[in-house]
């Protein structure tokens, strides 16, 4: 520890990773290199939200991903207490900015969304100049994270039933949409893929505080950020898409890369492959099997 560039690591739980093994600039080099991919994840929303002129509130939404990140990333870099502190708190800002996009979807408003993302930051801010013991921060954080958690997995739940008509994870005493439209397929998809990728992390994350001594050469810690960051990218592509298909009362438009894993929402107005698959699901609802050649 003695060559190490930060010589005040005080954190108190510190993550499953031998600290400044590599080198002396980065006490977890694997762990402060996966968060960036949470960083990714909210620059492309971003970028996304600037380019195709969506709405304030996923632009603040991106930012607030992309700040948990950057705050993971020094973390890991310093194993500072403060700097721990710092990541408990965006990690729980950004989980009340996705309640507060996902309450408000139907909304005719971007302000309600903004304006409590907004303030919840200064209140945060707030409470990190306060000087509170690092213990009840930690503490605080984590019941409200859950808190935020729950009731996020509530409204997405609602938003996929209520918009799409089509269950999220499990069929409830409710009639469905036999004969779904394939964006709404699709729509539905990412929410899956958000929740699986956001439990699979939570089951990483016990694995690693139960067996970090068995594990820590596998680096658990750096593969919970990166299911964490999938996770952030699906919510994010799934609450832009969504909104647009409210806006403009059209089907959702997602683009999907890598064979299908990857989806990215799209400009609405903007022509994509799936005008194909839309084509075949009128014809299978007209009860057309197949067209004759001219």
């Amino acid at each position: 520890m003695g060559d190490a560039l930060w010589d005040r690591v005080d954190v108190l739980a510190d993550p499953c990773e031998s600290n400044f093994a590599v080198t002396k600039f980065v006490a977890e080099p694997f762990n402060f290199l996966s968060a960036f991919g949470l960083i990714l994840a909210g620059c492309n929303a971003m970028h996304q939200s600037r380019k195709y002129n969506f709405e304030t509130r996923f632009m603040v939404l991106g930012f607030s991903v992309v700040v948990m990140g950057a705050s993971s990333a020094f973390f890991h870099a310093t194993l500072y207490q403060r700097a721990k502190s710092w990541e408990e708190m965006a990690i729980v800002w950004a989980a009340f900015g996705w309640i507060c996009v996902l309450s408000q979807m139907n909304s005719p408003t971007n302000q309600t969304p903004c304006v409590a993302m907004v303030l919840s930051l200064g209140g945060g801010l707030w409470i990190l100049q306060m000087g509170f013991d690092p213990q009840i921060i930690l503490m605080g954080s984590r019941i409200f994270l859950n808190l935020y958690c729950a009731i996020g997995v509530y409204l997405l739940n609602d938003c996929v039933e209520k918009y799409c008509n089509l269950p999220l994870l499990l069929r409830r005493n409710k009639e469905y949409n036999f004969n779904p439209h394939p964006s709404m397929l699709k729509l539905q998809l990412m929410a899956r893929w958000q929740v699986a990728c956001a439990a699979t992390a939570a089951l990483v994350w016990i694995l690693e505080v139960s067996f970090c001594g068995s594990l820590k050469n596998f680096q658990p810690h750096a593969l919970y950020h990166l299911l964490i960051g999938l996770s952030c990218h699906y919510g994010l592509q799934f609450a832009m898409a969504l909104r647009q298909s409210i806006l403009h009362k059209a089907p959702p438009a997602t683009s999907w890369s890598l064979g299908g894993l990857l989806g990215c929402v799209v400009p609405t107005e903007v022509p994509s492959r799936a005008m194909g698959a839309q084509l075949r699901w009128l014809l299978k609802i007209a009860g057309v099997d197949h067209l004759d050649n001219v």
